[in-house]
């Protein structure tokens, strides 16, 4: 197998900040992420690891999955060879180890070298031979080994450094090109890196499923971009809660509700009600519903990608009994509204009154509890990305989707064809039901 990435942040600013992004944000989760290659795209996924050896696709025990896609035009050169099928290649990586080989690049690119990185898989022997030592003879050469190898990332890039002669550092200043050289030189330094990593095995990446999210109660908001007029307002707003500090849980509300007009108003509420702290911040702001076939679509099937969608088992009957019906008398004159209630409700002679009671039962509440740390995260995608699509399923999940528009292609049979979006999509668990 061979592994071969080569990215320029100088040239293309956005695309390695993609990158960086996802690292960075996988690394505040967890220690170690997983790292799936194959011919189209580079997936990042840090989930939860399981004693058990049976795959599920079911969030549970408010374990956030976070999964992350980065295409392979992001990437000047983007080589994957092996013998899996879409030549994938996976393999467990430190986080803190990648994070600082970027960040140095990323100095060194403020200093103004204008080189590439270069992303190598490495075979490391010698650490493959100090594990089966260590591990004794017992384990009969250590099958474990066997099938997870341990290589290494190799990162490396050049920095120009340029050095002051004598003559200049007593204050002369050469007027040309050769007193330039005389005086002064350049020095290439190369900055290496070797990343450890673990290669996992076809069957250890297969259990490696995204989570399917069930549709039956699920609200799903568009929210406004950070570079919008709203986008300053919402940011503050989902910040709120991190004042408080000795909290664990909130309580993620989406209302929508319909009055007697039939004009619809939509609201995000963030609730804490633990220990000696009672709050309630509501975001009345624009925010567009969307249904599940309005979510932008993620990558193929064969990567492991899934759309938020409904799950299939008997969930049918239950959506139906659990639906609430929009209230049919925004589709009447004002003036016969009294003519649809029920004979137990006669004497609901106000109308404000009837119209409260038309509000009460045309509005749908869905509602999650989830730990305050995964909603910490959410904020910090919200200031990285400028798409953004929350969804909420009732007293079961939170899910954030994230995406960043690349532009259109530079070259080829269609210029106007935009490129493949990278993708981050972050599925929060309840943490406790309601």
């Amino acid at each position: 197998m061979r592994i071969k990435l080569t990215v320029n942040g100088c040239e293309v600013p956005e695309d390695y900040q993609l990158l960086k992004t996802t690292i960075s944000t996988v690394a505040t989760l967890r220690k170690t992420a997983v790292l799936r290659f194959n011919s189209e795209r580079l997936s990042i996924i840090s989930t939860p690891k399981s004693t058990s050896n049976t795959s599920s696709t079911i969030l549970h025990g408010d374990n956030g999955q976070l999964w992350c896609s980065i295409p392979r035009d992001v990437f000047r050169q983007y080589t994957v060879v092996s013998q899996r099928e879409l030549n994938a290649i996976t393999m467990e990586c430190n986080c803190d180890s990648l994070l600082s080989a970027l960040k140095r690049y990323e100095k060194v690119m403020a200093r103004g070298s204008l080189s590439e990185m270069v992303i190598k898989l490495q075979a490391m022997p010698e650490l493959n031979i100090a594990v089966n030592t260590a591990s004794g003879p017992s384990n009969n050469g250590n099958e474990g080994t066997k099938s997870n190898p341990v290589c290494a990332l190799g990162i490396s890039f050049e920095e120009i450094l340029h050095t002051i002669g004598e003559e200049n550092k007593n204050g002369y200043n050469g007027s040309n090109s050769t007193n330039a050289n005389m005086f002064g030189s350049k020095k290439t330094v190369m900055h290496s890196f070797k990343v450890p990593v673990r290669l996992m095995s076809r069957t250890q990446d297969a259990r490696i499923k995204e989570p399917m999210v069930s549709g039956a109660q699920l609200s799903m908001y568009k929210l406004p971009p950070f570079s919008s007029e709203f986008g300053a307002g919402f940011s503050n707003f989902i910040k709120r809660v991190d004042r408080y500090t000795s909290v664990n849980h909130i309580k993620l509300s989406a209302i929508s509700k319909k009055d007697a007009l039939g004009n619809e108003t939509n609201l995000l509420k963030l609730v804490i009600n633990e220990l000696d702290w009672h709050l309630q911040v509501c975001w009345n702001g624009p925010l567009t519903p969307l249904v599940p076939e309005d979510v932008p679509p993620q990558a193929s099937q064969a990567d492991g990608r899934r759309a938020v969608g409904r799950r299939e088992a008997a969930v049918e009957d239950e959506e139906d009994s659990m639906r609430i019906e929009e209230s049919t008398i925004t589709d009447v004159p004002h003036n016969n509204v009294f003519d649809l209630l029920p004979e137990n409700d006669v004497e609901l002679t106000d109308v404000s009154a009837v119209v409260q009671q038309a509000e009460r039962e045309s509005a749908q509440t869905h509602e999650v509890m989830i730990k305050i740390r995964d909603w910490k995260v959410c904020y910090k995608l919200y200031d990285a990305f400028e798409e953004l699509i929350l969804a909420i399923s009732h007293n079961e999940s939170c899910v954030l989707h994230c995406s960043l528009d690349r532009g259109s292609v530079d070259e080829g049979e269609d210029p106007d064809k935009p490129k493949e979006k990278g993708q981050i999509v972050y599925y929060m668990a309840r943490s406790k039901p309601l």
